[in-house]
């Protein structure tokens, strides 16, 4: 890394005082000694291989030439272990040896007990999983539970004697340029430690619906999967899990699972082998320029409640039209922010919420709830539509109620609806603040509007947009006539 060259100062000094400031104090802080850090860090973390079979329908090798996006840092080497060959009852002939993939990764103590935790994908179909130790031991290692959607596992050795751990960080406080090293297991080359800088943090990399990663240019290769990405301080804010890799290896792009999502993960699966991600209850939208102005708010961070589930943790807190700006005093700049810190958040714990309304800021304590089961598969069959035509906004719609909104059935070309955007098949879940259940909950809540002589009419919509994709549910400003 290339640093700022020194200010050099001419060897003067000011008036008697004779003080003078030297180049030394105005450099720019020099990378810290992590050597300390690095001995006493090592002995926690591990080197992890596991053994799957590999099934007939197996994937093909990828092409060696091909160049991945964002490369999954699965460090996997086929051919690890070669059972003895057998003899074919039937036919009296000699067995190749059934094949086995060897999946090479890292993982780091988490408590003195023996566990350990790593990326899903490090251990996902294994058969048997080991665990080595930076003084060789190795150690049989049992799956406590596995995360999927956030890419972690937990794993257990029984080491006979209390093991060294280390401990989370808070990787909210995480800015970039903050130094940052790593240990793990590239390439199959254990006890590695390499160094580097935040490069950036909420990376979205579409390698899942929970991608809040940090990137660093510390040096990550395949095998570094599941290892620690450690702060100055010597504490875990980060698990490596993918890299950028044209080439196959490092080029200084790596990403890490933030502990703000690892920490409450890792706990659930040591206590219950499973994950119960937060619940909040409300449908969301982002702020654009065009509701920014509508609802008069400072700037367009935050999560636009669109809709509010009935006996759901939020039913009486929020309400659609409110605008949540932080979740436990962590900012909110977005759907997938909100989605990201609600998942974050376990189950049954209390959360502050801070909140516009009204162009006014409010708070409220809500306690996050265990998302409600599925319905079962099956629909019922709607019951047949009468017309309600609301020539104020120019649409027909479903006179029947659904209690899911008023259906919109048609709108009238060059109306208002229509102007706005808004087309056949839309609902209208609110007006504003007014909840809206039914094509009469629609028209009493125009009739309001119009009593109090406002022309404009924000609605609520879920449908397709313009481009005819399904954003979710969406504000739309519509001028009545």
């Amino acid at each position: 890394m290339n640093l700022p060259r020194p200010l050099l100062l001419a060897a003067t000094c000011l008036t008697v005082s004779a003080i003078c400031i030297s180049a030394a104090h105005a450099s720019p802080p020099m990378p810290p000694n992590l050597a300390d850090l690095a001995a006493k860090l090592l002995p926690s973390v591990v080197s992890i291989a596991s053994t799957a079979p590999v099934t007939d329908n197996a994937s093909p090798p990828a092409d060696p030439n091909a160049a991945p996006n964002a490369d999954p840092d699965q460090g996997k080497a086929t051919g690890g272990l070669k059972p003895n060959q057998a003899a074919d009852p039937a036919s009296g002939s000699v067995l190749p040896p059934p094949k086995a993939e060897e999946a090479l990764g890292s993982g780091f103590v988490i408590d003195p007990a023996g566990f350990i935790v790593t990326n899903d994908h490090v251990i996902d179909g294994a058969t048997s999983v080991t665990v080595t130790f930076q003084d060789g031991t190795i150690l049989p290692a049992t799956v406590v539970g596995t995360d999927k959607d956030g890419d972690l596992a937990v794993l257990k050795v029984d080491a006979g004697h209390k093991l060294p751990a280390v401990t989370f960080g808070d990787s909210t406080k995480l800015r970039v340029g903050d130094w940052v090293f790593a240990i793990g297991d590239p390439f199959g080359l254990a006890n590695s430690a390499s160094a580097g800088i935040v490069s950036a943090l909420h990376r979205d990399i579409s390698e899942g619906k929970y991608d809040d990663f940090i990137q660093t240019d510390a040096t990550i290769n395949r095998g570094n999967s599941g290892g620690p990405l450690f702060n100055a301080q010597g504490q875990v804010i980060g698990v490596n899990s993918a890299i950028y890799s044209p080439s196959g290896g490092s080029i200084g792009i790596g990403f890490a699972i933030p502990a703000a999502m690892v920490q409450p993960i890792a706990a659930s699966l040591e206590a219950n082998g499973t994950v119960q991600r937060g619940w909040l209850g409300v449908g969301t939208e982002n702020v654009t320029p065009e509701i920014q102005k509508l609802l008069d708010l400072p700037g367009t961070d935050g999560a636009l409640i669109a809709s509010v589930t009935a006996n759901s943790p939020a039913s009486g807190k929020l309400q659609p039209g409110d605008v949540l700006t932080s979740l436990n005093n962590t900012p909110i700049t977005g759907t997938r922010s909100l989605l990201i810190r609600t998942a974050e958040i376990p189950a049954g714990q209390i959360a502050h919420a801070q909140f516009y309304r009204n162009g006014s800021q409010q708070t409220a304590d809500i306690t996050i709830a265990v998302p409600p089961p599925q319905p079962a598969p099956g629909t019922v069959a709607p019951e047949a539509a009468a017309n309600l035509t609301l020539t104020s906004i120019g649409v027909s719609v479903a006179a029947t109620s659904s209690q899911d909104g008023a259906h919109i059935l048609s709108v009238t070309a060059n109306g208002p609806a229509a102007k706005a955007g808004i087309v056949a098949a839309d609902v209208v879940e609110a007006v504003g603040a007014i909840t809206v259940n039914s094509a009469a909950d629609l028209k009493e809540a125009l009739a309001k509007l119009a009593a109090t002589h406002q022309q404009t009419a924000t609605l609520l919509i879920d449908g397709d947009d313009a481009t005819g994709t399904d954003p979710g549910p969406r504000w739309v400003a519509v001028v009545s006539q």
